[in-house]
């Protein structure tokens, strides 16, 4: 429901989006952890490309598991058995792909950001050790997400 929610409010600002999910150490119990980033339409009908390549390079180069798994006709639950740490990409309601992590000290945990990065030509270093913002930083920016969000917020109801 919010992803679908979420790509509609980007599509009426003429972007796109990308939704990356990141399961790893689940021996430790630790979260996965579910983003989404939106990019300027052109970049966003390129994104699979980048994808697909960054996750055949990335990883061990002899894996036991299928490097890249097409998650077009199934969901990730199906595609990656439980327990196993993996990174995963959606674009808007499109599917994705998936990659089940061999080795989880060599796969960075900021992997699906460096690929935009990349497609942006970013500084490394904003996903590497993006610099602490301040609370009013912050706050601007969550105001001006929740104006955006306001007329496509489907958790409330008129009355």
């Amino acid at each position: 429901m919010f992803r679908r929610t979420l790509v509609r409010m980007f599509e009426s600002q003429e972007q796109d989006c990308v939704f990356m999910e990141t399961h790893m150490n689940p021996r430790r119990r630790q979260h996965m952890v579910l983003e989404c980033i939106p990019l300027p339409r052109e970049l966003g009908d390129m994104a699979p490309i980048y994808y697909k390549k960054a996750i055949m390079d990335c990883d061990e180069e002899w894996a036991m598991n299928k490097k890249v798994v097409n998650l077009s006709s199934k969901d990730i639950r199906q595609a990656v058995p439980r327990g196993l740490p993996y990174f995963a990409v959606d674009f808007g309601l499109q599917g994705g792909f998936a990659h089940v992590i061999e080795n989880e000290q060599k796969f960075p945990h900021y992997f699906g950001k460096e690929v935009v990065g990349g497609m942006m030509d970013l500084e490394p270093r904003r996903w590497r050790k993006p610099i602490r913002e301040n609370f009013d930083d912050q706050r601007k920016k969550v105001l001006q997400f929740a104006q955006w969000w306001k007329p496509f917020d489907c958790t409330k109801t008129d009355g």
